[in-house]
């Protein structure tokens, strides 16, 4: 065969011409699209470095903080202030500085009032020119106060504790319900490392709050608060292990109002658990604590790697549930009985614990719960198990009845009708019966399934949902809770459905469950996201707080009321905006909310 002829190539170059600039024009906007992207995610960063470095100046000394415009720079290897601005790249952030104010109430407002010398607004700015030309804007505000120095007359219902980027103190805020807004960020003491995962109670009795947070470094703070000051009170090494795990938890006896905190000594074989107490008629300050006591617990041979506890609530009880779980996936309990941890697990408790990843030699989901019921003292406990998968139910449950500390241990029980398995479990129980709710997803076929605990026996349903977001290692991506209005009273499952970016919930009446329309937020959750947890307001028992993690570090708070109609409304609690845009993590309950109890 000839080769082609004059008029063939130049036909064959025409063509060539005509493909290679249809080629081009469709890929240079799509190269623009992936710069403007990356240019996005550099100045997000920027913008939170700039809150991480004011944080950090502000907690070497408040006298740092002054009005005006500022850059960021690094002096003596320290972030310090420089210039009115700062350059990095194609980049320029600037930093405002203003003085707050505050209403005859305590309330930070934005025009008017007094001017409040401890407290300032802070708002961060990151301008720069994108390459398809235009000029972009992200910016930030938020506020910082004299964190050592008490701040008295502010009425609060609540508090919200965690971690933010890698900030070397917890910060926490309080919630009011008659405004629905959280306060000011403010620091607690200063630990070793950042702190990661976080665990807050209130107490029953006193104006007081117990935070338990885990730091980088291994080691477990404690902190407590007498409603105007935060006191670090000890700490203990009790390992890293793992950033998927939570070997340590917090509860407050109901009536007594001594507190109990039970942790992991980071030893396997023998006295793997360790526990200190205050006693509720005690101030805050290491003075106030007792030593640590050791427990030996019999069914258990690994690292402790998870606790779970729950206050028995029957009147003038003082039993605490304590459920944990070993690096070799085993799970066990005890009771405590005011004054010692006794009465585990008879026989074997549980040896093949679910988890994400089967062949890790640790389990990396909280896949298991406790709850008290609320007349009988009943202690409910309840878990997923290796074995089940997507068509093989891996829910059992354990009962210890009896309102004792010798209550009887009842046999490993299948409940009836589930179909698969529960990686993420959630148990709560009705405040004003024996009823309880419980909720899981697991990983195999990422599907959701719920069950009603009468106080008798459960009815449950499989496949409420079969196309959940999947849980990875330390989600938790379901919560329950209950809500009650004059004589209505209903269980809510709130969880992450797949791909959605907004609030799954279901509303339940005894053993029935009625999806819901999704709840639109501003700004919408990353997907996936990553720690779901539901606190029920103990006072006015028509409200609960949805607060959560998502894949982007962001900490969000919403509010459910509930009338006796009912009719069900949900508010922002976090101002449509995010509580912390850089959580220290996102996953292994990486925050805390608890509702004061006076």
């Amino acid at each position: 065969m000839k080769g082609f002829g004059l008029i063939e190539t130049i036909v064959a170059l025409g063509l060539f011409s005509v493909i290679a600039t249809a080629g081009i024009t469709g890929f240079i906007p799509a190269l623009q699209m992936g710069r403007s992207g990356r240019e996005q995610t550099q100045a997000t960063s920027l913008l939170r470095e700039s809150q991480e470095a004011v944080r950090s100046i502000r907690d070497r000394d408040f006298g740092n903080i002054t009005a005006g415009t500022f850059g960021i720079g690094i002096s003596s290897s320290q972030w310090s202030f420089s210039g009115t601005s700062d350059v990095n790249d194609k980049f320029t952030r600037q930093i405002n500085v203003s003085q707050a104010s505050r209403d005859a109430g305590g309330s930070l407002v934005t025009s008017g009032g007094t001017t409040d010398p401890d407290t300032f607004t802070v708002t961060s700015r990151v301008t720069w020119n994108n390459s398809i030309g235009d000029t972009r804007q992200l910016s930030s505000s938020n506020f910082l106060t004299n964190w050592r120095k008490a701040i008295g007359g502010i009425s609060f219902n609540g508090l919200i504790v965690y971690g933010a980027g890698t900030s070397t103190v917890p910060f926490y805020r309080t919630y009011s319900v008659s405004s629905n807004t959280f306060g000011v960020e403010t620091s607690l003491p200063a630990l070793t490392g950042s702190p990661r995962n976080t665990v807050i109670r209130t107490s029953p009795t006193a104006t007081e709050a117990i935070v338990g947070t885990l730091s980088t470094n291994g080691s477990l703070y404690v902190y407590c608060f007498n409603g105007t000051t935060w006191t670090q009170d000890w700490s203990v090494a009790i390992g890293v292990g793992t950033t998927r795990t939570r070997p340590f938890d917090i509860a407050y006896e109901k009536t007594s109002g001594d507190v109990l905190v039970v942790y992991s000594t980071n030893t396997a074989t023998t006295n793997e658990l360790n526990y200190r107490t205050k006693s509720g008629s005690s101030a805050c300050g290491a003075a106030n604590w007792s030593g640590a006591t050791a427990f030996n617990p019999v069914r258990t041979s690994g690292l402790v790697s998870w606790v779970s506890m729950a206050q028995n609530p029957t009147s003038g009880s003082n039993l605490i549930g304590v459920l944990w779980a070993d690096w070799n996936k085993d799970l066990s309990a005890a009771i405590w009985s005011g004054s010692a941890l006794s009465n585990e697990m008879t026989s074997v408790g549980e040896t093949k614990l679910e988890a994400i990843n089967t062949g890790t030699t640790f389990p990396d989901s909280q896949s298991f719960d406790l709850a008290y019921e609320s007349v009988t003292g009943d202690l409910m406990t309840i878990w997923g198990i290796s074995t089940g998968t997507n068509g093989k139910n891996g829910v059992r449950y354990r009962l210890c009845t009896g309102n004792s500390a010798t209550c009887t241990w009842g046999a490993i029980t299948t409940p009836p009708t589930f179909v698969d398995d529960a990686t993420n479990i959630d148990l709560s129980a009705n405040p004003n019966t024996d009823e309880m709710r419980f909720a899981s997803i697991g990983n195999a076929g990422a599907d959701l399934q719920t069950g009603y605990w009468s106080g008798v026996g459960w009815t449950n349903t499989a496949n409420l949902d079969t196309t959940t977001a999947t849980p990875l290692a330390g989600t938790k991506l379901v919560a329950t809770g209950w809500l009650t209005s004059g004589a209505t009273t209903r269980s809510i499952i709130v969880y992450n459905d797949r791909a959605t970016t907004n609030i799954g919930w279901y509303v339940c009446t005894l053993a029935t469950c009625t999806v819901q329309t999704d709840v639109g937020v501003t700004p919408v959750f990353a997907n996936p996201q990553k720690w779901y947890e539901i606190a029920s307001n103990p006072i006015s028992k028509d409200q609960m707080m949805l607060v959560l993690s998502d894949n982007g570090s962001d900490l969000f708070a919403k509010r459910l009321t509930m009338t006796s109609t009912p009719a069900f409304t949900w508010t922002a609690s976090d101002g449509s905006t995010q509580v912390e845009i850089s959580l220290g993590g996102n996953i292994v309950k990486p925050f805390g909310f608890a509702w004061m109890n006076q």
